[in-house]
């Protein structure tokens, strides 16, 4: 059995309060500079917008709960995309940062529990949807830090997608990304369940199953 530590990374309160719910996670006092939740070997940190943010809340978390080569980390939160259905979720194929033109390839599971398509980091939000693949501002920040504090195999990025180019990203607000990422908590399961067995062959995720 493993019980491997679950570091989680979301960029709004909106997105974050699902998870918080759903797991009965408890305010960390003091915040380290961001809001921190914890309970058991779950912790959640909410990081603000920007890949800058991202790296330096994925920093912070990594510092209180220690470098440990067998955590789960996921960034988690809403995405967009020209052309995928609202409500999708996905992983992150890769991640490229649209600043510097650097990829990075998470390592998925042989058969991933969901679809997988490629992830484009930007600095400020678009509106026009032409780029390729989902959209969003904290993933490249978010995935070379949290590589720093584990196993890069255990890294991971989850994403729903919350507009395209039928249903734009104006108006959406912070009701509505709650009810999306409340989509996110099963597929997010999931997917805690499955990494494990890349550090041990009948490895047990502990603490996901909360409240619900």
């Amino acid at each position: 059995m493993c019980a491997c530590p679950i570091n989680l990374v979301a960029a709004l309160p909106a997105e974050a309060k699902p998870i918080v719910e759903r797991l009965e996670l408890e305010r960390v006092q003091p915040d380290w500079g961001f809001p921190i939740y914890r309970r058991e070997l779950v912790a959640l940190v909410v990081s603000g917008p920007g890949k800058v943010n991202a790296a330096a809340a994925t920093a912070a978390l990594g510092a209180l709960n220690g470098w440990r080569k067998k955590a789960i980390w996921v960034n988690l939160g809403i995405a967009g995309h020209a052309e995928r259905r609202v409500g999708e979720v996905l992983l992150a194929s890769s991640i490229r940062d649209s600043g510097s033109g650097q990829v990075w390839n998470p390592s998925l599971l042989a058969v991933p529990p969901f679809p997988a398509d490629c992830l484009l980091t930007l600095d400020s939000p678009d509106l026009t949807y032409e780029h390729e693949g989902m959209v969003d501002m904290e993933a490249s920040g978010f995935f070379p830090t949290a590589c720093r504090y584990s196993s890069c195999d255990l890294v991971q990025v989850l994403k729903v997608i919350s507009d395209n180019r039928s249903n734009t990203a104006e108006g959406l607000g912070a009701k509505r990304t709650r009810s999306l990422v409340a989509g996110l908590l099963e597929p997010l399961e999931l997917l805690v369940s499955s990494l494990p067995a890349r550090v041990e062959p009948r490895g047990e995720v502990i603490g996901m199953r909360r409240a619900g």
